[in-house]
């Protein structure tokens, strides 16, 4: 709806009986109830997911992954070195990569961090977690965004495109005062048009600004940064039952206090060897 915005605001300044007319809120309606806004939000995801394949072949990766690097500088070491043995402890499967074997095996480094982050997030969904939903949610409708450029920037100069055509088909004298590169002839012609076409003009111009300056591949860049910061600091505050820890340290732990038992028996058999011979 934000995408078609000016298109709309251009249809109800230059005529305005699609709103207050009958037959104008019926059509609404039917639109609606035919699921118009779940196809536009559909619309929307779908050109969304197409340019975050783009973006992330761009970016080497997620961001989310990118800052567990050791290559980057996203995080202080010391903080780097605290989520990564945040995920050892309790991510199943989960060897943190050395800066060695990552540069050695990128690819395989960066599985390695995907799956901590994959774990981390499924557990880091829901209203206790608010900062995560909303970086979340901004970080989608930048991306969405992003991926309705092309349509954005059509819609206005499609709008602005009915207003110079209504305003040359409505007020002849428009055309005489721009070719006379009269300031006061110009001014008189616009003072005729009426305020809302010129304000919907004025909104056009705006929104077509915005999208060449704001919408940019950056601008979703920096939604993403700003979900790995929240999603990664929850290492911090994110308490894990230890039943939910994985199998692999207790694994760990009992071949231990096996090999320490065996040892412990053949120190004693040596024992009562020594004291037999």
């Amino acid at each position: 709806m934000l995408t078609l915005f000016p298109i709309i605001l251009t249809a109800i300044a230059w005529f305005p009986r699609l709103v207050t007319s009958s037959w104008g809120a019926t059509l609404v309606t039917i639109a609606t109830s035919c699921g118009l806004l779940y196809g536009l939000s559909v619309l929307s995801r779908s050109r969304g997911k197409k340019v975050e394949k783009r973006l992330l072949a761009e970016w080497g990766g997620w961001p989310s992954t990118i800052w567990l690097r050791h290559r980057e500088e996203h995080l202080p070491p010391p903080v780097l070195a605290r989520y990564h043995a945040f995920f050892a402890k309790n991510v199943p499967l989960f060897v943190t990569p050395s800066p060695e074997q990552e540069r050695a095996d990128p690819k395989a480094a960066d599985a390695m961090y995907a799956s901590g982050v994959k774990w981390l997030q499924e557990r880091c969904r829901g209203k206790a977690y608010p900062l995560v939903e909303k970086e979340n949610a901004e970080y989608g409708f930048r991306r969405n965004l992003r991926g309705l450029k092309p349509i954005g920037v059509a819609a206005c100069l499609a709008a602005l495109l009915i207003s110079v055509l209504t305003v040359v088909w409505r007020y002849d004298n428009i055309i005489p005062a721009v070719s006379s590169f009269s300031m006061s002839s110009l001014l008189t012609a616009l003072a005729a048009i009426k305020p809302a076409a010129i304000g919907a003009i004025c909104v056009d111009l705006v929104a077509l600004t915005a999208w060449f300056t704001v919408v940019r591949d950056d601008w979703v860049r920096d939604a993403g940064d700003q979900f790995a910061r929240a999603l990664l600091a929850c290492c911090d505050t994110l308490e894990v039952p230890a039943a939910a820890q994985p199998a692999a340290a207790s694994s760990a732990k009992r071949t231990r206090r096996a090999s320490t038992a065996t040892g412990e028996t053949r120190s004693r058999r040596a024992r009562s060897e020594g004291e037999e011979s």
